[in-house]
């Protein structure tokens, strides 16, 4: 079965928790966790207030512009960037529970074997997040990778230990494939801080 698009899923998702947060409901006040691996192909994820099994995540929207430069065969060369106004579509669905969002972003920094343009993707795609989550008015915080894999035991473990121990705690989740390590890895980002705050 083809996967729903994220931004249908999120919404489905919103439809379903936002009753939660409303009113007199059980978890008015309450937080909505959101994990977020920033990096080019990254993801965003959302813990289920009242059954984790359900909790969601997806692909941060990208998309694809010419360079000036060529392939070796000649061809033209493409660069993967975040589709910022798709983003936006996605935090627009979040809306009616912005209040009740606490994002966290896993904090990313350059390495010393980096480009310079390695190293200026991966500090636009980390720093882009507070500037935008800020100029919202959502709460959010960072947590560096080392802090939450030690939490969940994932230590010098790979992308792919992260996957599969994703896929159990949320069966809910699109993590099928290799390449969905980003997806298991906002949503561990945002379990392990909702597990500290909540005990």
């Amino acid at each position: 079965m083809k996967e729903k698009e994220g931004v249908v899923q999120l919404q489905e998702f919103v439809d379903e928790v936002r009753p939660y947060f409303a009113g007199d409901g059980p978890y008015t006040g309450s937080t909505l966790h959101v994990g977020i691996d920033p990096g080019a192909t990254g993801g965003i994820a959302f813990i289920h207030p009242a059954d984790m099994r359900k909790s969601i995540a997806i692909d941060i929207p990208t998309v694809r512009i010419a360079t000036t430069r060529k392939t070796k065969s000649g061809n033209k060369s493409y660069r993967t960037q975040t589709d910022l106004a798709a983003l936006w579509e996605l935090f627009r669905v979040c809306k009616p529970v912005w209040k009740n969002l606490m994002v966290i972003i896993e904090h990313q920094q350059p390495m010393p074997r980096d480009t310079a343009l390695t190293g200026f993707t991966v500090g636009k795609n980390f720093g882009m997040w507070p500037l935008f989550l800020y100029s919202h008015g959502i709460i959010h915080d960072t947590i560096r990778p080392v802090a939450w894999k030690r939490k969940q035991g994932l230590l010098k473990l790979d992308k792919e230990a992260a996957r599969l121990k994703a896929q159990k705690l949320f069966p809910s989740a699109s993590l099928s494939r290799k390449k969905d390590h980003n997806r298991a890895e906002a949503l561990l980002i945002a379990y392990t801080v909702r597990t500290d705050t909540n005990g």
